[in-house]
């Protein structure tokens, strides 16, 4: 009897030990590709948004820029400017709303990562 060794199991892995190493390449290509496109899929959907909002941004400060040469339409260029302002403000939230998405499929994509992050662009 030999004292002080123990035996450890062997650990098994997720896959099986007949699988082919190009089944698994493929498995985890596929796995990156569909990671690409879920990112490609958010970011477009984004950019959209964005892009939108900057349109309409553009519109209101237009036509109130149009409306302040008539005089008698005081309180119109007035709103449209306020409401200009709001969709610069809401351009901005939508951004910051872009970024974090973006930052939390690349923490679920890199869990190795440090409960920070890096938090880079």
């Amino acid at each position: 009897m030999k004292l002080g060794l123990k035996r450890h199991p062997k650990k098994r892995s997720s896959r099986q030990p007949d699988e082919p190493k190009r089944s698994r390449l493929l498995r985890r290509m596929l796995r990156l590709a569909w990671k690409r496109k879920r990112k490609l899929a958010v970011t477009n959907r984004y950019e959209a948004g964005m892009v939108i909002s900057e349109i309409a941004t553009g519109l209101l400060f237009i036509a109130g820029s149009i409306m302040m040469f008539y005089p008698q339409m005081k309180r119109i260029p007035t709103v449209l400017y306020l409401l200009g302002s709001i969709t610069m403000l809401l351009r901005s939230g939508l951004r910051g709303s872009y970024w974090f998405r973006l930052k939390s499929l690349e923490s679920v994509e890199n869990k190795e990562a440090g409960p920070e992050g890096d938090w880079t662009r």
